[in-house]
């Protein structure tokens, strides 16, 4: 089918995903509603189409700071246990470490303390510098990097 036939240009339709997609609902659940509303045989690729026009769209005036804490707390807000931090430099203004768990990774700590995987398979820059450092925190409290 052609896109044009199947692409949804109502105004109010377009902001009814984007509030179902707020509210937690999931792209089977979105497509189900616009089927049902416009009888078009949109799809799945469809929708995510319309998240992220949305998306682009709230975000076009943010600086990348700003960017960086809206994906965190989207992060935080996709499920409870997830949890991010960004510690800023308070003489400098600039953000030194960023954190992130999923509630996966928190109960697979939990049940295996001892193990660390690191994967950086994925260049991070120009350079192919890899970002990242440890931090360790020993029982009695004390950390090292």
């Amino acid at each position: 089918s052609y896109a044009e036939n199947r692409t949804v240009k109502d105004p109010q339709l377009t902001e009814d995903v984007s509030v179902l997609h707020k509210a937690g609902a999931n792209t089977q659940g979105i497509l189900q509603y616009l089927r049902e509303r416009t009888g078009k045989k949109t799809t799945r690729r469809d929708v995510h189409n319309m998240v992220q026009r949305h998306k682009t769209a709230e975000q076009a005036g943010l600086t990348d700071a700003q960017r960086a804490f809206a994906v965190m707390e989207e992060f935080c807000r996709q499920h409870g246990g997830n949890s991010a931090d960004i510690l800023v430099d308070s003489d400098t203004n600039v953000a030194r470490v960023a954190t992130f768990q999923s509630a996966r990774m928190k109960r697979l700590f939990k049940a295996f303390p001892e193990v660390i995987l690191v994967d950086s398979t994925h260049n991070t820059n120009v350079n192919r510098y890899k970002l990242f450092c440890f931090v360790v925190h020993d029982v009695f409290g004390k950390v090292s990097m």
